[in-house]
């Protein structure tokens, strides 16, 4: 019998190379992309293409008047600009402003929800450990809790967050999705949202440093 996940796509590199490996590996997958208001919701669009290239069956959920709620983040709030970062800046001086309070939470709950109406017991998750200096729902110690909460919440022992990528730099999975020959000039990583990548937030920063760990061609056009 095969394997059967939600997974939680965002059209970057991280998701989106997470798709391909379970596809590679015969799951059934159903992918949830997320519209939160955010800046760059040119990334929706990226996760959609994905879904089409691997004939998957989609569904956008749209949180877009969550922004309300979750205000002082520059990824969702108008009045705040994106940080603009170097190779050299340390994360925590300027990068608080891109968190999203509670986003991976309200994620996973929503893609649990999804599962268990699916009779999945598989949530599949991309968060990697390049990010877990700034983003605590990024880290492997939430993960753990929040299977463990869900697990009770569902009353289901089977329930997994799969988050194989968590203990991983990013540049290793660029190396993982160049073996799957993932398209990643298909993926969108900037928070500026623009026509092309802004080459300065510090998404794109990690994009760069990601290509240049894996040794691998960036096929990205970057602004600057």
């Amino acid at each position: 019998m095969r394997k059967c996940g939600v997974l939680i796509l965002s059209g970057g590199i991280d998701s989106t190379t997470l798709c391909y490996k379970f596809v590679n590996e015969d799951w059934v997958i159903r992918p949830l992309i997320f519209n939160y208001g955010q800046k760059h919701r040119k990334e929706i669009e990226y996760a959609k293409r994905t879904c089409l290239r691997l004939s998957l069956d989609y569904k956008i959920i749209d949180l877009s008047g969550m922004k309300e709620l979750l205000s002082g983040s520059a990824l969702t709030d108008l009045s705040i600009d994106i940080p603009e970062v170097s190779e050299t800046t340390k994360k925590f001086d300027t990068l608080e402003t891109t968190i999203v309070p509670n986003r991976n939470s309200i994620f996973l709950s929503i893609a649990i929800g999804y599962a268990v109406s699916q009779d999945f017991d598989n949530v599949l998750f991309g968060a990697h450990h390049s990010d877990r200096g700034v983003y605590p729902d990024c880290r492997s110690e939430f993960i753990e809790s929040f299977q463990a909460s869900e697990r009770l919440a569902t009353d289901n022992s089977s329930l997994r967050v799969i988050a194989p990528f968590v203990e991983m730099t990013k540049g290793k999975i660029v190396s993982i999705g160049s073996e799957m020959s993932v398209p990643f000039e298909e993926t969108w990583s900037c928070y500026a949202g623009r026509d092309i990548h802004c080459g300065k937030c510090s998404s794109c920063i990690e994009r760069k440093k990601a290509f240049s760990e894996a040794g691998v061609e960036d096929p990205t056009i970057y602004r600057s």
